[in-house]
């Protein structure tokens, strides 16, 4: 019995048929084995049935012989006249025939080298065209339109009762194709109404009249059709005519009985709505959980009432837009939401984490996007004035303000003279416990932080101390007269100082009006203070940075570094800890006082030059008399005098600011939450201050308003 490999090599002897003599040789497995030379120079094979017994063959020729080799392939050479000897193993299939292209390094031709080819091998040119591409696109739209919808045979005139033919010529139907598809989608379908007319049938098809289906055709109306010739009249004619002129097929109707059917049947025109595009998109995500949930942080107003930025609100620093994304996640699980949608909703809201000091400007931004190249200013434009004085104004105030920074440091003011900056920082609620995600859906108690922080290098002790003035929505609000209160217990502090430069923002809702303006004329005139001037200082709208912002990073980092405030003396405790030289003043009812407005409408309509209060740049109150001092710009010493109180409180004097004795106090609804959530989280001794909050319904919620 042969075995495989034997069996294998006599088949494909049998196959070969021009044989030539045989030559012996030996085996590499110590066997005797013959080879072959065929006539034919394309196969030579070693045929091993040629043996006479079984036993000359070595049947272990295998891996599993540790002296067997795989036999030697050799690629057959051109040279040879086709006697070699060797043995060859066929293959199989044929393998078809590959012409390997020159590479372009060994290419003759250096200029082709650069030459880039299309597949078909031709060389590669960037099309050019003549017209724009809004051009081509309407060229194509309206060649599709041509090769779709072109004039086609109309009627047969031996056929048609109407004779249309005869009334409309060829040319006079690609006039009216041509014209129809200029017109505009709602164009069309008034033309469809113009153009027919509907009548309840003659002889309707009775209920018996079936199909062979068992379908049951009413016909419920006829459509007649017209065309209006070249004189204007219009004329009957058939469905096929009418249908194949606009360069429909003869039986495709819908567009027309579309139109029929939609038409509502009053006795007054009603325009016609294109619906196209206006389907909701069935895969689009319900948003209205999202917002919901992004709501439901209660996000706040801003303490100042800003002209660029009126409806914007802003969560509180120890939350994030990552830790509202998880708890949403966690919640809704089968609503599948990415972050970068989640975020994008929070910000279409216009809500945000920062500050107002850290934003950009909104001017400068609308500006860019006015004019991009913004060293190019053209004087016609209102836009680029506008910008023009706001850029001046914003550079001036800056360069002021560091000459005021670098004199205070370099000590070289007057040691009676100190120069501080004021803003109340951003929102802050009350309790801050980070780890627990039910204070984050809790309403909690908003407190203030109004900051008088000394310019110059904090390392210098004559610079002076920094006074942070805190309080409560339940003790007070945020009105204008609460934020004077805050300026009377700065100035009370420091009533030794003989002058007094204070940077402010260009919030006119409380850091630039009459009722403080009159405060002051009142207070630099009484015994309370030893001032001999108070000058207010005002940064430019969108570019507001100051000593002040670098204190409340301060206060954020002390809370943080806190982690748990439970109550408002946590809090006070927190501010003091920022810096030895911080002094904390806790606000109670009695510091609060109700200030009046003495200014004199009539005396500010006649001023000369009329004074504006988003002008002034720089308000100076003297001892001694009742005039305000000002400038509309940072670059000029010159001062503008202003008498803008009124006779009766120049006759009789400024009346002294009346003290407050009802604290503000919140809703019993937002105290019972905070207790009943908030307060098995808290110490038993943090709970006595969340016991003691005063009570008042009819307070305003700061979240959502501002108090006039």
């Amino acid at each position: 019995m042969q075995s495989r490999s034997a069996r294998l090599v006599s088949a494909a002897l049998r196959n070969d048929k021009g044989v030539g003599e045989w030559s012996p040789e030996p085996s590499t497995s110590g066997g005797v084995q013959h080879s072959v030379q065929a006539s034919s120079s394309e196969h030579v094979v070693a045929p091993l049935s040629v043996l006479d017994t079984e036993s000359d063959f070595d049947s272990d020729d295998s891996v599993l012989d540790k002296n067997y080799e795989l036999p030697k392939v050799r690629e057959k050479n051109s040279d040879t006249d086709g006697t070699d000897s060797e043995d060859f193993i066929p293959c199989s299939q044929p393998l078809p025939a590959k012409t390997i292209l020159e590479s372009p390094a060994e290419s003759e031709d250096e200029e082709t080298n650069h030459v880039q080819l299309t597949k078909k091998g031709t060389i590669r040119k960037r099309k050019t065209y003549n017209v724009s591409i809004k051009d081509r696109k309407r060229l194509k739209a309206e060649e599709k339109i041509r090769n779709k919808y072109f004039v086609k045979p109309g009627c047969r005139e031996d056929v048609c009762k109407k004779k249309c033919s005869a009334h409309f010529s060829e040319e006079y139907r690609k006039v009216v194709n041509n014209n129809f598809r200029k017109m505009s989608w709602m164009e069309q379908k008034y033309f469809f109404l113009c153009h027919t007319s509907q009548r309840k049938p003659d002889r309707p098809k009775d209920i018996g009249n079936n199909d062979k289906n068992g379908k049951h055709y009413i016909r419920s109306k006829t459509i007649s059709y017209f065309l209006a010739d070249e004189n204007g009249d219009k004329i009957p004619v058939c469905k096929t005519f009418f249908l194949t002129t606009l360069g429909y097929n003869q039986n495709n109707c819908k567009a027309v009985r579309n139109v029929l059917d939609n038409k509502n049947n009053t006795s007054y025109p009603e325009s016609l709505i294109d619906g196209r595009g206006h389907n909701p998109n069935p895969r689009k995500l319900d948003n209205t959980k999202i917002i919901e949930h992004i709501m439901s942080f209660r996000p706040a107003v801003s303490h100042y009432r800003r002209e660029h930025a009126p409806n914007k609100k802003y969560l509180p620093s120890d939350l994030s837009i990552r830790i509202m994304y998880d708890h949403y996640c966690e919640n809704e699980p089968e609503t599948k939401v990415s972050y970068g949608f989640y975020r994008k909703l929070v910000k279409e809201l216009n809500i945000s984490f920062a500050k107002l000091g850290h934003e950009e400007c909104e001017q400068c931004e609308k500006f860019t996007i006015h004019n991009p190249n913004s060293e190019i200013r053209h004087r016609g434009c209102q836009a680029c004035k506008s910008y023009e004085k706001h850029h001046e104004k914003y550079i001036l105030a800056r360069k002021k303000y560091e000459e005021d920074a670098d004199n205070q440091t370099q000590k070289k003011n007057n040691a009676d003279t100190i120069i501080f900056a004021v803003d109340l920082e951003k929102v802050i609620m009350l309790p801050r416990m980070d780890e627990f995600k039910t204070v984050m859906f809790c309403p909690r108690l908003i407190v203030f932080n109004q900051s008088f922080v000394p310019l110059g290098d904090k390392k210098i002790h004559e610079v002076g101390h920094t006074f942070a003035v805190l309080w409560h929505e339940g003790t007070s609000g945020r009105k204008k007269e609460d934020i004077v209160s805050c300026f009377r217990a700065f100035f009370i502090e420091n009533r030794d100082l003989k002058h007094v430069i204070l940077w402010l923002d260009n919030c006119a809702a409380q850091n630039k009006n009459w009722t403080l303006y009159s405060y002051l004329i009142y207070l630099i005139n009484s015994a309370e203070v030893s001032f001999e001037s108070i000058t207010l200082r005002y940064l430019e709208v969108g570019h507001t940075f100051m000593a002040a912002d670098e204190f409340h990073h301060r206060v954020e980092r002390s809370l943080k570094t806190k982690k748990r405030v439970y109550d408002f003396e946590d809090f006070c405790k927190a501010v003091s800890d920022t810096g030895s030289r911080t002094i904390v003043k806790k606000m109670i009812i009695q510091d609060f006082f109700d200030f009046e407005d003495c200014s004199s409408t009539f005396k500010l309509k006649n001023s000369n030059p009329r004074a504006y209060l988003n002008d002034i740049v720089e308000a100076n109150f003297r001892r001694g008399g009742h005039l305000l001092f000002y400038k509309n710009s940072h670059g000029t010493d010159e001062y503008f005098e202003l008498d803008f109180l009124r006779l009766k409180d120049l006759k009789q004097g400024i009346p002294a600011p009346r003290q407050k004795h009802t604290p503000r106090g919140i809703t019993s609804e937002r105290k019972s939450a905070i207790l009943t959530k908030l307060g098995p989280l808290m110490p038993a001794n943090r709970r006595h201050f969340w016991e003691s909050l005063p009570v008042n319904d009819g307070s305003a919620d700061l979240t959502h308003i501002h108090e006039d």
